[in-house]
């Protein structure tokens, strides 16, 4: 065989090579947007209150129309990218989030501002558990090899998308300061807009319209509503207390809701949940660990917010910068979680990373309203750490192993987990922050003491998940590298 032969051969396998990184940067980019939308418009809300005359008491449904539709839909969004096709589902999610995004940057009433924010949310469930199916088609697991290529693209995905958060943080004060609040909004039209152009010619179509089987209308609504009550009613706890009639009832109806869901799904033909994923031990316990991290790490960095400009006296924009080894951190570890899990089992890395968030969460407990550099810097950085660590392994654990008709159902599934475990340790770790900060108030500790007395007990409370997230590793993660991922480090001795 020529020289000239061999080149041949070897062009469609790097261009091969080449879409598929294409493919990639596309789908951590969607990834990254969502991220940075969820919280580059908090920094913005006082300016859209001034504007827009809204009261304090509606500001926060800017926020949480967003996490509403975002929260509640994420089933029904994953299970329709295997029923219509994934490709054309993505693409659609994206076209609504530009479209959204332009109705907000130009609302000129609060109640269009909302609605534009929950057409936001709605579109992030669809785009978030579709992206993340795609990715799993993009990088199959069939051999050594291939589940070693996968678990790198899950760990660009996890710390490329990890930095959104805190970019939009530092880009929203800059956008705001610089155009005004509307520019939190209008920046992501041509993101979305160029990724919902490129995504035809890179990803994969996926299934066939209906070659999956019809579309259950009422399981929808079910599930919807119920998802929806479900974050609804831990938002306003706060406001309420968790013991009203109304939490208690919303509540309710909520559980009713998808009992009745869960119940239809045994029996349906074209279920639009397959249950069967979840005979899958890892799946079970990536899904319980990924609520459990998310009810503390999500906390804490609003808490860290609040405690640098509240009692350290820092600016908006230096908060934002104070919070970023974290993010650093996560990038750091997210990058190197792929690796380990070649030579490790999912539980060693999984508890690795556990351990080290936990000890910097019990270090962070400790603040005393201090110098930054000596009291935040190195807990920051353990969290960020050891929390990666997590973000990888809990990935790979609900997603592997899994036929590839139920994989938006499974990253809908591993997403709802995450927004619901961080909404309800918003909700207990608010509440408990607030009842110490009373409570100090009560004993006669000034402004600044107490509110840290409330923040201190808040992220101390916040390592009861993460330790409880080790047991969950223990009982349902697998204790060794499987045969297939050891075997390349086999042949090389």
């Amino acid at each position: 065989m020529t020289l000239t032969d061999d080149r041949t051969k070897a062009l469609p396998a790097a261009d091969a090579h080449r879409r598929r990184g294409a493919a990639l940067a596309l789908l951590v980019t969607s990834h990254f947007l969502l991220n940075l939308d969820s919280a580059i418009v908090e920094v913005a809300l006082p300016s859209i209150k001034n504007d827009l005359h809204i009261p304090l008491a509606d500001l926060s449904w800017v926020a949480n129309g967003y996490i509403l539709a975002f929260g509640g839909f994420l089933l029904l969004g994953g299970r329709l990218g295997d029923l219509f096709g994934r490709r054309s589902v993505f693409v659609g999610g994206l076209a609504l989030f530009a479209v959204a995004s332009l109705a907000g940057g130009l609302a000129s009433s609060p109640g269009l501002l909302v609605a534009a924010r929950a057409a936001q949310g709605l579109a992030a469930a669809v785009i978030s558990p579709t992206a993340l199916a795609l990715l799993m088609a993009v990088y199959p697991d069939r051999t050594p090899e291939e589940r070693t290529a996968r678990n790198k693209a899950l760990a660009t995905l996890g710390a490329v998308a990890a930095t959104g958060g805190s970019a939009g943080y530092f880009l929203g004060g800059v956008l705001t300061d610089a155009f005004g609040w509307q520019s939190t909004f209008l920046v992501n039209v041509p993101v979305a807009a160029a990724l919902a152009l490129a995504a035809p010619g890179l990803l994969p179509r996926g299934a066939r319209p209906g070659a999956r089987g019809r579309f259950d209308i009422l399981s929808g609504v079910l599930v919807g509503a119920g998802m929806t009550l479900m974050v609804y009613a831990l938002l306003d706890t706060q406001k309420y207390g968790w013991l009203s009639g109304r939490t208690l009832g919303l509540g309710g109806v909520a559980v009713a809701a998808l009992v009745v869901f869960v119940l239809r799904q045994r029996v349906s033909p074209d279920p639009l949940l397959p249950l069967r994923i979840f005979r899958h031990r890892a799946l079970r316990g990536a899904n319980v660990i990924a609520a459990l991290i998310n009810m503390a790490i999500g906390p804490v960095i609003f808490f860290l917010s609040l405690y640098t400009q509240q009692v350290l006296g820092y600016s908006a924009l230096a908060a934002g910068l104070a919070i970023l080894p974290v993010i650093l951190t996560v990038t750091v570890s997210s990058t190197l979680a792929g690796r380990l899990l070649r030579h490790w089992s999912q539980r060693t890395v999984m508890a690795a990373g556990l351990a080290l968030f936990a000890a910097g969460l019990l270090w962070m407990g400790a603040l005393s309203g201090g110098a930054y550099w000596s009291e935040l810097l190195l807990p920051e950085c353990l969290v960020g750490f050891g929390g990666g660590l997590v973000f990888v392994t809990f990935t790979v654990s609900g997603t592997s192993g899994l036929d590839e008709a139920d994989s938006g159902s499974a990253s809908g599934v591993l997403t709802t987990a995450q927004k619901v475990g961080a909404s309800l340790g918003l909700a207990v770790l608010t509440a408990l922050a607030d009842a110490r900060t009373r409570a100090a108030a009560a004993g006669g500790a000034e402004g600044g003491q107490a509110l840290l007395a409330g923040y201190q007990g808040a992220i101390w409370a916040a390592a009861v998940p993460v330790v409880l997230a080790l047991v969950a590793a223990a009982v349902w993660l697998p204790g060794r590298a499987a045969p297939a991922e050891r075997a390349p480090d086999a042949v090389r001795t």
